[in-house]
């Protein structure tokens, strides 16, 4: 792409462009690559020794939200923030980012394609939300990077948790104003408006746009769902969350590496 006409992405785009790829991939490679050798194992495996369970599921979702907290974190607007606001970022947007990256998670290890792990998430989350995910999956196209910049630009939502959590309210750090997360995100919807104009056009780009956004909130509204109504599923997102969370406290001196570098 850097041989063709640079006008839509500048050079401190293209280097911001290629920092968030390079960080999801670090963050994500280790636990897709860990489902593709279960799923590897399932497949040399008779039906009736072996199967994906409900076991797997779960930790398959634990591995989604450890890696997107680790992809979020790596940022620099992410590390500007204080400790607190960080878990109320957390706490907001964890969900619904992970709702969109599940479906590029299943795409990537396989998942969406094997009937036996398929029936598994059916068994956790009830078919409809499986045939639903797969629905979903189909419209999101085939460019990655799109996905992968649509993450990031969720991560700093001013909230992607639609569910109302009264009890969480009192030790929310953004609750008096997110407009510390606007400018943050406007760089990256910026950078992703550019990178699809860049690729396919203005005309399809605000086509695609529209709809990416429409996907995203469908998303959302399904893990919204599956928190109200999944009680297995609403434990675990607690647990992630809170244990995140205390990970962050724990790592507020570490000197850790931006975008994974």
């Amino acid at each position: 792409m850097l041989n063709n006409d640079q006008l839509c992405l500048n050079n401190s785009e293209w280097t911001l462009l290629s920092n968030v790829i390079h960080a999801h991939d670090r963050f994500s490679d280790n636990s897709i690559t860990q489902i593709r050798h279960q799923i590897e194992d399932l497949s040399r495996s008779s039906l009736f020794t072996t199967s994906y369970n409900v076991s797997n599921v779960y930790e398959t979702i634990i591995l989604m939200y450890k890696s997107m907290e680790s992809f979020i974190s790596s940022s620099p607007d992410f590390r500007v923030l204080t400790v607190n606001e960080q878990q109320s970022l957390v706490e907001r947007n964890l969900h619904g980012v992970t709702a969109l990256y599940r479906s590029l998670f299943f795409r990537a290890t396989g998942i969406i394609d094997n009937s036996r792990c398929m029936e598994a998430f059916g068994t956790f989350y009830g078919s409809e939300m499986v045939l639903e995910a797969k629905r979903i999956d189909k419209q999101l196209g085939s460019d990655l990077t799109v996905i992968k910049l649509m993450l990031i630009v969720l991560a700093f939502s001013s909230n992607c948790f639609i569910n109302y959590r009264k009890n969480k309210m009192h030790y929310d750090s953004l609750l008096s104003g997110t407009f510390r997360l606007f400018g943050s995100q406007n760089v990256y919807v910026e950078l992703l408006w550019k990178y699809m104009i860049y690729r396919y056009g203005y005309y399809d780009s605000a086509i695609s746009f529209f709809r990416l956004i429409e996907i995203c909130l469908d998303l959302i509204k399904h893990f919204a769902s599956a928190y109200a109504n999944n009680e297995i599923h609403h434990d675990l997102v607690e647990d992630v969350v809170e244990q995140t969370k205390q990970l962050l406290i724990n790592d507020q001196n570490e000197q850790r590496l931006l975008w994974g570098h």
